[in-house]
């Protein structure tokens, strides 16, 4: 009677390590991009700190000394009288604050501009950091996927080896033909080959993760195995109704088209009259007869100022700039539409993939454990053993890769539908 042992298929887990929400963090630390965006907040926020300050009074001094050729005189016709109209060297000194009463609403408009622009600015960046930590979350179950099929394959390794080896000694004692021997050595020969291609597939992995966290991470790194918050789904129509809602570049072109809107408004203020008042204290050595030489002085005044029509073209420039964003944001919503269409899709294609590779497990290992007793008993072929065995591990891949499938096809869905922070939760 032929004896047969085998490795037993094991599951492949990591010890506790690096976490997702670690490289999460890091990536968004290190992503050049999303620093980029960071710092054009803090430049926003600047932005819109100095046009408050536009509410404020204008504040004012000067000090000048004047030096003529001649000292300046005034003639009385038909007189033979003149007189110093100014000394010929005067000191002047004017301090003072200056009031916009009413701008047509242009310091108005330019803050809330500012404030739309600060708003706009922070969606992008939440939209791209969505962005970043999805691709980080599907680099990082990638990395499982490809190391729990190095793991997969180098069990088959030892168990196709452990067959040829036993055969080896069935083939000295006469037992098998060397047909079978030779078609476990080409088996063997197979499986080296997917587990070399597994080894390749769990760098290129670690590469994208080092990659998008900006950090280098080798193949010794130990991993916290990740755990998502898959909750069951509402129905596709909900879903998208929720990305409309909850989307940040949705938010962030509503913001934009906000600014375009006031930039026009500002654009018609030209044509209107700005109301100002002016208190000052002016002191000048500037006539010999002037007493006294320093004086308050209160003014009001009204004034209006544009070159051609340019205001008028200007203010039709930001209207077309409003109408091109409102076309962009249609385009976005399109868009957004069928991307939840095809993440919903192939979250509901990955569900049924999972549970039929699960089923598939099941039964194949149910046939490779009766296979491997009925060669045993020499009731099976070593072509059926090593068929068995092959199902068997083709099984456990599919069910690996499913399982994995599952969780990313998940999060694009949740990153589409505008809610990706729940998956963390």
């Amino acid at each position: 009677m032929k004896k047969l042992i085998l490795p037993i298929l094991a599951t492949w887990t990591f010890s506790y390590g690096l976490t997702l929400q670690d490289a999460i963090n890091e990536a968004v630390a290190n992503n050049p991009e999303l620093k980029s965006y960071s710092q054009q907040i803090a430049t926003s926020e600047y932005q819109l700190k100095a046009d408050e300050n536009l509410q404020f009074p204008t504040f004012f001094v000067s000090a000048s000394e004047k030096f003529y050729n001649k000292t300046p005189m005034t003639k009385i016709p038909n007189f033979p009288v003149s007189f110093k109209q100014s000394n010929k060297d005067f000191f002047t000194f004017d301090i003072g604050l200056n009031q916009a009463i009413y701008t047509g609403g242009q310091v108005k408009n330019k803050i809330q501009i500012s404030k739309h622009n600060l708003e706009a600015t922070k969606y992008y960046y939440k939209e791209m950091k969505d962005e970043i930590t999805a691709q980080v979350i599907k680099a990082y179950l990638d990395v499982f996927v490809a190391s729990a099929l190095v793991d997969v394959y180098k069990k088959e390794y030892q168990a196709v080896e452990s067959i040829y080896k036993q055969q080896q000694e069935f083939f000295k004692e006469g037992l098998i033909t060397k047909v079978d021997l030779l078609q476990s050595k080409v088996r063997l020969a197979e499986v080296e080959r997917s587990l070399t291609e597994a080894k390749g597939n769990l760098k290129i992995a670690l590469a994208r993760l080092s990659k998008l966290t900006g950090k280098n991470i080798q193949e010794d790194e130990k991993f916290e195995k990740p755990v998502l918050n898959i909750k069951e789904l509402e129905n596709y129509q909900e879903l998208l109704e929720q990305a409309l809602n909850n989307r940040n570049i949705i938010s962030f072109y509503k913001e934009n088209i906000k600014q375009s809107r006031l930039s026009a408004e500002i654009e018609k203020a030209q044509f209107l009259p700005k109301v100002f008042v002016q208190g000052e204290y002016l002191y000048t050595t500037q006539s010999p007869y002037l007493d006294p030489k320093g004086n308050l002085i209160f003014t009001a005044g009204l004034q209006v100022e544009f070159q051609g029509v340019a205001p008028y073209y200007k203010y039709l420039q930001a209207k077309s700039n409003t109408q091109k964003l409102s076309f962009d944001l249609e385009n976005i919503k399109e868009n957004i539409k069928l991307e939840i269409k095809t993440a919903y899709e192939n979250y509901i294609t990955a569900k049924q993939n999972l549970r039929v590779a699960e089923e598939s497990l099941v039964y194949a290992k149910e046939y490779f454990e009766l296979v491997k007793e009925q060669y045993s008993n020499q009731l099976a072929t070593n072509t059926d053993l090593l068929n068995a065995e092959s199902s068997y591990t083709k099984a456990y891949e599919s069910r690996e890769i499913n399982f994995y499938n599952l969780q990313k096809a998940y999060v694009d869905l949740m990153k589409s539908a505008g809610r990706l922070e729940e998956v963390l939760k």
